[in-house]
């Protein structure tokens, strides 16, 4: 169930959005409004067309076009395109909460109006407008760039608390997740798209935007590509460690069901698809530095020596020595090699404590202690999804990251999140 303060928050910035919207929206004009149409167009359109950056950032299109709307009519223009970003086919398709399609639509308005206004605010000249070729190389960039940082800023701002508000992390917590200094770059290449979009269509050279928009769709298929062989090669880990585990029936299935988990956790605590897909491919692997472990010792159903403890405790270096050298792979070795790391530093293999432990470890823990609480073992049956559920919460703190499993447990209220028995 989604949290009630998720709801009010979402119903404070639709209200928000209202309000402002009312105030400010009366009193825009625009001279031509056929480019303002087109570029809702292209912005539904783009907005379906998310691709990945060869910088390992999402991004979409459609901010590109937002900007131009801003630049062409100023608070209408954002407001309007920001609205018509946030409509997305895929998440419709994927049912999506309507709490989270709510939040998308008021936050983009919000952030468009309000770029828009500062575009103004800051003696900007409107494409629209008649007077636009008067306005001074100050504000030609400097107005532009501050509404790119308005509508970047309040974007990140409405997502975070949003983030903060569904898993409880910390503001650090959530800033490290989003890391938004990785977005710059597609930020400053996707800002002059617009700019040029914005330019052409004020002339209405619609085969001049054509040609600028083109390139950038075919990149996209080039990047599909991309992320179809990537997906293609953690498949390829599946089948191998589906395969490693197939001799144990008590592991069976083991690191499929924790991957499952570790995408979904990682997807809900805001984490890019890049970062989704490393949790999937290090939750896949985090137990492969088992193959060097005796079967005797891994199967064994009485109380382990000490001795055979330690041996099981090489597993997470053994497994980040054999990911090391795969240059695909080598991601993941961090999270493979600190996943027993406790956050008091009791853990293993390095002792690592706190914040120094990966943050995609910490989240690879939680999952990887509650299906190893809840399934069967050689020397006892596994837990119910209450008990699992009060041991994380115990060990909280001191074993697990307090607020990752404050997460995982309120992504595990979700219908999406139940996992079938393998």
């Amino acid at each position: 169930m989604m949290s009630r303060r998720l709801w009010v928050y979402v119903a404070v910035l639709f209200m928000s959005a209202v309000a402002l919207g009312l105030l400010i929206l009366p009193h825009q004009d625009i001279v031509e409004p056929l480019p303002l149409v087109a570029l809702v167009l292209l912005t539904v359109a783009l907005g379906n067309m998310a691709i990945e950056l060869p910088f390992a950032v999402s991004m979409s299109l459609a901010f590109a076009s937002v900007f131009a709307g801003i630049l062409y009519a100023g608070p209408l223009g954002g407001a309007v395109l920001g609205l018509a970003s946030s409509v997305s086919l895929q998440e419709i398709r994927e049912r999506k909460p309507l709490v989270r399609i709510l939040f998308n639509m008021a936050q983009l308005f919000l952030a468009g109006l309000l770029a828009g206004w500062v575009l103004i605010l800051a003696g900007g000249r409107l494409l629209s407008s008649a007077d636009y070729s008067s306005q001074g190389p100050v504000a030609t960039l400097l107005a532009p760039t501050l509404a790119v940082l308005v509508f970047f800023v309040l974007n990140l701002a409405f997502v975070g608390v949003s983030l903060i508000l569904r898993t409880r992390l910390t503001v650090r917590q959530t800033l490290d997740a989003m890391n938004p200094g990785s977005y710059w770059v597609s930020l400053l290449v996707l800002a002059l798209l617009g700019y040029a979009m914005a330019h052409l269509i004020s002339i209405s050279s619609w085969f001049g935007l054509l040609l600028l928009v083109l390139p950038f769709t075919m990149a996209r298929q080039t990047f599909r590509v991309y992320v179809e062989l990537t997906e293609a090669y953690t498949e390829t880990v599946r089948s191998l460690v589906a395969a490693i585990e197939a001799k144990d029936r008590y592991t069976r299935g083991h690191s499929e069901r924790v991957a499952i988990h570790a995408r979904q956790l990682a997807a809900s605590l805001g984490f890019s698809s890049a970062e989704v897909g490393l949790a999937e491919r290090a939750a896949l692997l985090h137990d492969v530095g088992k193959i060097g472990i005796s079967q005797t010792t891994l199967t064994s159903p009485v109380q382990l020596t000490p001795a055979e403890v330690r041996q099981i405790r090489r597993h997470p270096v053994i497994g980040a020595d054999l990911t090391q050298d795969v240059a695909f792979l080598s991601d993941v070795v961090p999270i493979v090699r600190h996943h027993h790391e406790r956050v008091d530093g009791a853990g293993y293999p390095d002792g690592l404590v706190g914040s120094e432990i990966p943050l995609l470890a910490r989240v690879l823990a939680v999952v990887d202690a509650y299906d190893a609480m809840t399934s069967d073992r050689a020397y006892r049956p596994g837990m119910s999804d209450d008990d699992a559920r009060v041991e994380l919460k115990r060990v909280a703190g001191s074993q697990l990251d307090t607020r990752v499993v404050t997460a995982f447990t309120a992504l595990l209220d979700e219908p999406s999140a139940e996992v079938d028995d393998q």
